[in-house]
């Protein structure tokens, strides 16, 4: 039975009832019906304390899984299945717990970490990678709406958990680019790495000095590879191509 589990993150999910945005008192009702997943028992307060978690959890308004009402003044349709989003997270839910329940505890902790919403959402209704988000944009727009994509997301979302704006994306990302032989795109990914991350650390200059090498701009890979000497002296995979580099091979 999931009940006991969701009860106890009813509890949890309270705690944000002031703070987080969802659905005003006067539009839930007192009843619920079609309850599927969450105890047919439980109490508006607990329900509202976690769909105000889903709210936060996933970065979205009430309006995203509950259908309207015919008469756009009557609100919001609770019991209304029409909506896919509303079908997905029930399933979302019973994933969850099954996750907790099943496969966590055969961790063999007292008290493994138990998985939330926020856990892979954090903040965001489709919880992917920044790298990934961008691959997808190299190969359907290109380099300049993947450069912009990236800008956008970093205004938007800095500071937030949604996506990782370390270095660390670009460089896994740049590296799956030149194993394709993409090295246009790989140099201006980590070029644009390079002025919103800088400096490097040796590894993204590794990256970064891989790619210029890759499309012939010598000049820019000798400094890279100077700059990463200057950060570690005894980098003999550095010395070895700036040798190479300078030698002109």
């Amino acid at each position: 039975m999931l009940m006991p589990d969701f009860r106890r993150a009813a509890r949890r999910m309270a705690l944000f009832i002031p703070l987080i945005a969802g659905p005003s008192s006067a539009e839930v009702p007192e009843k619920f019906s079609n309850l599927k997943v969450l105890p047919r028992d439980i109490s508006k307060s607990q329900l509202v304390g976690i769909m105000r978690g889903f709210s936060f959890s996933v970065g979205v308004r009430c309006e995203h899984c509950h259908a309207a009402q015919p008469d756009p003044k009557a609100g919001l349709d609770f019991a209304s299945d029409a909506k896919q989003a509303k079908r997905t997270a029930r399933v979302m839910m019973q994933m969850m717990e099954v996750i907790n329940r099943d496969h966590l505890s055969r961790l063999g902790k007292p008290a493994p970490t138990e998985v939330e919403c926020v856990t892979c959402h954090r903040g965001i209704s489709v919880p992917r990678t920044v790298n990934a988000v961008l691959a997808e944009k190299l190969e359907e727009k290109g380099v300049p709406e993947a450069t912009a994509l990236y800008r956008e997301l970093r205004k938007k979302y800095y500071g937030g958990a949604a996506y990782d704006f370390s270095e660390t994306p670009l460089n896994i990302l740049s590296e799956a680019l030149l194993a394709k032989s993409k090295a246009t795109e790989a140099a201006a990914m980590m070029e644009l790495n390079a002025e919103v991350n800088g400096p490097l650390t040796g590894w993204g200059l590794a990256v970064l000095a891989m790619a210029h090498r890759a499309i012939g701009a010598r000049e820019k890979a000798i400094a890279d590879y100077q700059r990463i000497l200057e950060l570690d002296p005894k980098n003999q995979r550095a010395r070895q191509e700036l040798e190479e580099l300078k030698s002109g091979k």
